[in-house]
C-alpha cells in the first residue's frame, strides 16, 4: 500500500483552480492590451485630423484669398473637411472704414472610427484687406 504523504503531484481540484487563475488572468491582460491598441488607433485619427485641419487653416489667406465664404472637401478617405471664413464682428465697429479687417477663421476636419463619428475643430483670427 502506498503512503499518501509520500506521494508527489498535484491533486485534479488543484490544477482546476490554477487553470482557472490563469486563464482570468490572460482575461484581463488580453482586455488591458485591447483597450492599449483601440487607445493608439484612436490617437493616430485624431492626429491625422489634426494635421488636415492645420494644414487648411494653413491655405488660408496663402493658397485660399482671405474673403468670406465656405470651402469643403475630402482628404483621404476617411476624412471630410470644411473651412469656413467669416468677418469678425466685435462689439460695435461700425461701418467705418479700415486699413486692416479681422476675419475669423473655422476649420471642422470629420472622420468615421470605430462605428462613431469623430471630428477636431480649429478657430483662428486673421487681418485681411480692409475697406480704408
Amino acid at each position: 500500500m502506498i503512503d499518501r504523504r509520500q506521494q508527489q503531484g498535484f491533486s485534479l481540484l488543484e490544477v482546476l483552480v490554477a487553470f482557472a487563475i490563469l486563464s482570468l488572468s490572460l482575461g484581463v491582460l488580453f482586455q488591458i492590451f485591447s483597450s492599449g491598441v483601440r487607445g493608439t488607433i484612436v490617437s493616430e485619427g485624431y492626429n491625422k485630423a489634426l494635421i488636415i485641419a492645420q494644414s487648411r487653416l494653413a491655405e488660408v489667406g496663402v493658397d485660399r484669398p482671405l474673403e468670406a465664404g465656405m470651402e469643403q472637401g475630402e482628404a483621404e478617405e476617411p476624412y471630410r473637411w470644411r473651412v469656413e471664413v467669416t468677418p469678425y464682428q466685435e462689439g460695435d465697429l461700425g461701418s467705418q472704414r479700415r486699413r486692416v479687417e479681422p476675419y475669423r477663421i473655422d476649420v471642422w476636419v470629420g472622420w468615421k472610427a470605430d462605428g462613431k463619428a469623430r471630428d477636431v475643430e480649429l478657430s483662428t483670427l486673421r487681418l485681411g484687406k480692409g475697406t480704408g
